[in-house]
């Protein structure tokens, strides 16, 4: 299916969408496989309203364009819509309390299904109560300190860096979710990221803005951005260069580092997985939440940009041959990093529980991933990269199940033939799989 941006039933897709996601939340609650199919049905039957080239009238329109996508259930929710102008369903999954408090909380920064529904059984119902419980919390005295610890350990999840990780997500939600990312911005950032590897590590380097931007979406929620290297192996290392170098310049607010995992036995144990429903990669990549300020939006002065940044990093500048940071900068500096100690502090930089207007404060809180790729896989980061994720899911589910091959953001592997296909561009990859290319701007499913 072809799935452009703007198409001709969105109330249609949009309460099939409501449905998908209240199936979601269900199957995070519940771990039921049945409400993962019910939400991976109702994505796939508004893919298909999304695919029509004129506005959906009548069911058999429906049917006979898409029949193996459309289940009864769905039929049953379009056909009441198309007669009444509503759905009963919908409108009581829309009016619960659940629904309202899951898809809020969700929406947050680090947090999950499961974490959400137990903020939601401990009577958390938004960003606003969870934020208020845990600046109690800091504020606490010693007498209450042990009823407090009880009460934060039911809204946190395990893991320190998943503390820091949350706490961001909430002290800085209004930027996060409510403003959301704008092209301008994220092409400045790509462009910014494309200069500062230049200056770390000399030419050669490629860097891509995909997800969303890339399928012909005007915001996003986070920037994403492909970095490789026309040499197999100098991309090793830059993700964690670039991780120093925003933290030097004082541009992170929270950032997490992860290696590179890749190897060939990693490669071929992941193509025999069966379940279809993991996008993990084993890509090095940095996962962070950076300020970007007002001036930001300009190409024209990364530059200029670049070479504060660089100033800032080292009085004698970094190493202009291709070498990357020096040796004692790389020890002093960690692409693990957070702005803050506690989360009252994350709160006050932030502006307050309701986050300081933009002009007062003169910066946004930006969410950003950087992902260095082998040139050899590049083509297959592209594609999963690019999304979305019902895209991706179906074109893997075809891969395995009429193709007998595995797909991944890092290869196409015949399971017959016991060999892994190499590709040099997306186009090939459809080759590959016996399909046409498909844009884009149409994988918006």
């Amino acid at each position: 299916m072809r799935c452009p941006l703007e198409h001709h039933n969105a109330s249609l897709a949009q309460a099939l969408s409501v449905l998908a996601r209240n199936s979601e939340h269900q199957y995070g609650i519940t771990k039921d496989q049945q409400y993962y199919a019910k939400a991976l049905a109702f994505d796939r039957a508004a893919a298909c309203l999304k695919s029509l080239q004129q506005p959906l009238l009548s069911i058999s329109q429906l049917t006979d364009s898409c029949p193996r996508y459309i289940g009864d259930h769905a039929i049953r929710i379009i056909t009441e819509l198309l007669n009444t102008g509503a759905s009963a369903e919908v409108d009581a999954v829309t009016g619960s309390d659940l629904y309202q408090c899951m898809t809020n909380l969700t929406a947050v920064y680090g947090v999950g299904q499961a974490l959400a529904y137990k903020w939601y059984s401990c009577g958390v119902k938004s960003v606003s109560d969870a934020t208020h419980r845990l600046l109690r919390h800091h504020e606490c005295g010693e007498g209450q300190q042990q009823k407090r610890d009880s009460e934060l350990v039911a809204l946190l999840p395990m893991g320190g860096g998943d503390h820091k990780r949350l706490q961001t997500g909430l002290a800085f939600h209004n930027d996060l979710v409510n403003k959301p990312v704008a092209l301008a911005e994220a092409s400045y950032f790509r462009d910014l990221i494309a200069k500062l590897l230049l200056e770390l590590r000399g030419p050669g380097f490629t860097v891509t803005l995909v997800g969303g931007f890339s399928r012909g979406k005007s915001t996003g929620h986070d920037c994403d951005l492909l970095i490789t290297h026309d040499v197999e192996g100098r991309e090793a290392g830059a993700v964690s260069d670039l991780a120093r170098v925003l933290t030097a310049a004082g541009m992170v607010i929270h950032g997490t580092f992860e290696a590179n995992s890749f190897s060939p036995s990693v490669l071929s144990r992941d193509f025999r997985v069966k379940e279809l429903r993991s996008t993990l990669d084993h890509f090095e990549k940095w996962l962070g939440v950076i300020r970007l300020s007002s001036k930001d939006t300009d190409s024209s002065t990364v530059d200029r940009d670049v070479e504060s940044i660089m100033a800032k990093i080292d009085g004698n500048g970094c190493d202009r041959q291709g070498e990357g940071l020096p040796a004692a900068k790389r020890r002093a500096l960690s692409p693990n990093y957070c702005a803050f100690d506690s989360f009252a502090e994350a709160v006050a930089m932030a502006g307050g529980e309701a986050g300081a207007a933009y002009a007062s404060r003169g910066w946004l809180a930006r969410r950003v991933d950087l992902i260095a790729v082998p040139r050899s896989q590049y083509a297959y980061a592209l594609l999963g990269w690019t999304g979305n994720r019902l895209f991706n899911r179906d074109l893997r589910l075809f891969a395995q199940r009429q193709r007998r091959m595995k797909l991944t953001s890092h290869g196409l592997f015949d399971l017959q033939k016991e060999a892994s296909l190499p590709a040099s561009s997306e186009e090939e990859i459809f080759q590959h799989l016996g399909l046409d290319y498909i844009p884009p701007k149409f994988r918006n499913c």
